[in-house]
């Protein structure tokens, strides 16, 4: 993937391990200072903002914000925090075009994000082709990896994704 951003470091290493139902689906994350704890995950939505976020640099999203919070405690939203976590959710819903606004196509992507609003418009600018067809990509993958899961198996991911796997794309 040609991008200008650095590499992230790997914050989380995330378990999710399948249950019979979505509901009863359990997700661990764990960190590099020998941490853990479970979160709250909604599996079929929150896969693409994993990728997408990684993929487009969104570490204030979905994935950023769970990583980032240490503790349980009572955590205040800034404007900035929901302006990034809106951002990041609009570019999961441009790319995933579940309404079929447009092609699929990097170009419908980034039509989609500037027809969204300034910070979208902004990202549209930033972004590659080749970031968006990896963005796409990776959510196939991982919906196809989850999918094929039996009930009591186990994903294995990093957030943000590592490099190294996106390359598989």
């Amino acid at each position: 993937m040609a991008s200008e951003a650095p590499a992230f470091s790997v914050v989380a290493d995330v378990v999710i391990v399948k249950g019979k139902t979505p509901a009863s689906d359990s997700t661990w994350l764990s960190f590099p200072d020998g941490t853990a704890r479970r979160e709250a995950v909604n599996v079929i939505n929150d896969l693409p903002h994993l990728v997408v976020e990684s993929v487009f640099r969104l570490d204030g999203g979905l994935w950023g914000t769970r990583a980032a919070r240490q503790f349980q405690a009572l955590r205040l939203v800034t404007d900035a925090a929901s302006e990034e976590y809106a951002l990041a959710k609009t570019s999961v819903k441009a790319l995933l075009n579940r309404w079929r606004d447009g092609p699929d196509t990097p170009a419908g992507v980034r039509e989609r994000l500037r027809g969204s609003g300034p910070d979208p418009a902004e990202l549209a600018s930033r972004l590659t082709d080749e970031q968006i067809r990896v963005a796409a990509a990776g959510v196939r993958r991982l919906y196809r990896e989850w999918a094929a899961l039996p009930v009591g198996g186990t994903l294995r991911v990093t957030w943000p994704l590592h490099d190294s796997w996106l390359r598989l794309l």
